[in-house]
């Protein structure tokens, strides 16, 4: 299941040298590239924040782990799943607000979205960002500089250092067995945090939205410390530090 490349005309013809205050970096005579990395996905987003089914749908030990990529909730929604590399993360809260972060595989998702990656198109950006929507800008631009169509969907990553990072981490209560979409957000246990090295992994569609994506939106993505401290669904982000972006080949 590794992703395929399918280059459709030859390769840059020349390295990105332009670099402008506040965008992303200038790339000359850029080639399209098309993209067909294979996204898995696992039920549907939509299916449990509409309480219409929180049953586990797939057992993270029982996968190949070699170069997977993932983010979804952990079983019945009281958790974070994040997969980077083969590495598992999982993000719980315990009863006094402190997360607890594990590498257990032996973990369920009602659902889930991943990949295998096992190389990237890089590329360095210098351009602020305030929201979630400013992110899923960036990297469209991103995939426009290195010649990749946003028709289809590719996994992504972002390092750096980021000025303030909000998240959440999915907390359902064990006796609360109704499930809706205003339970769904009282269930969230929020986060924030400032000045904070890490990265974001995120995956990137305009064909998922309520499978892996919300209405309106074409991400998903988690955020993880360099201190493996932190991690959970990323709401909001703002940084104007210099930032190296990832997309999935």
């Amino acid at each position: 299941m590794k992703s395929k490349i399918i280059i459709l005309a030859a390769i840059f013809t020349c390295l990105y040298s332009c670099k402008k205050e506040g965008k992303i970096e200038e790339a000359e005579n850029v080639k399209t590239v098309e993209i067909e990395t294979e996204i898995k996905t696992v039920s549907a987003m939509k299916k449990v924040m509409m309480g219409e089914d929180l049953s586990a749908h797939i057992l993270w030990d029982t996968i190949p782990k070699e170069n997977l990529y993932a983010v979804c909730p952990l079983g019945r929604i009281q958790g974070e799943v994040t997969i980077i590399d083969g590495k598992m993360f999982t993000s719980t809260v315990d009863v006094n607000n402190m997360i607890i972060i594990e590498n257990n595989w032996n973990v369920l998702s009602p659902f889930a979205v991943f990949s295998y990656v096992n190389s990237w198109h890089e590329i360095e950006i210098n351009q602020p960002i305030s929201s979630e929507e400013d992110l899923q800008t960036v990297i469209e631009s991103a995939a426009e500089k290195m010649g990749i169509k946003t028709t289809k969907p590719f996994v992504f990553k972002i390092v750096g250092s980021f000025d303030k990072v909000d998240y959440h981490i999915i907390s359902k209560p064990l006796e609360e067995k109704e499930h809706n979409h205003d339970l769904h957000d009282k269930a969230k246990k929020h986060f924030h945090l400032n000045k904070v090295e890490g990265q974001l992994l995120g995956f990137y569609s305009k064909e998922h939205e309520g499978v892996f994506t919300h209405r309106g939106h074409y991400i998903h993505t988690h955020f993880i410390d360099n201190a493996e401290k932190n991690m959970g669904h990323l709401e909001n982000v703002v940084t104007s530090q210099k930032l190296k972006i990832y997309i999935s080949k």
